[in-house]
């Protein structure tokens, strides 16, 4: 199995809306996935979708639609398979935005790579 690939994350982007990633991690090989944690507020929204961002390409690839305040204690995690990729290896980030508009990025991990191979 190949080695864990720990992701500074981005801290808020935005202080008012309140989802920041506090810490990624690129897990590659035969199944590869990322796990995420987050954390939140009072103010903030709902729902947040997950999303891989091809950094060359500036193309999105949505994993999933994450419930914000579901452990109801400020923090949050979860996993995301990079099979929504469908084949692109690259330079990619995790992205957090919103529902309604995925160019609305609420946090951003930093840039990571996905290889042939993982996917």
């Amino acid at each position: 199995m190949a080695p864990v690939v720990d992701v500074p994350s981005s801290n808020f982007k935005r202080g008012n809306d309140g989802i920041s990633l506090t810490k990624t991690e690129y897990h590659p090989g035969k199944h590869s996935y990322v796990k995420y944690w987050w954390s939140y507020h009072d103010r903030s929204p709902e729902k947040f979708l997950v999303v891989f961002f091809d950094v060359k390409l500036k193309v999105a690839y949505v994993a999933g639609k994450v419930r914000t305040k579901q452990y109801g204690n400020y923090k949050g995690h979860d996993k995301v398979y990079i099979d929504v990729i469908k084949g692109y290896p690259g330079k990619y980030t995790l992205r957090l935005v919103n529902v309604n508009n995925i160019d609305d990025v609420y946090a951003e991990s930093k840039p990571f790579w996905v290889k042939e191979g993982d996917l």
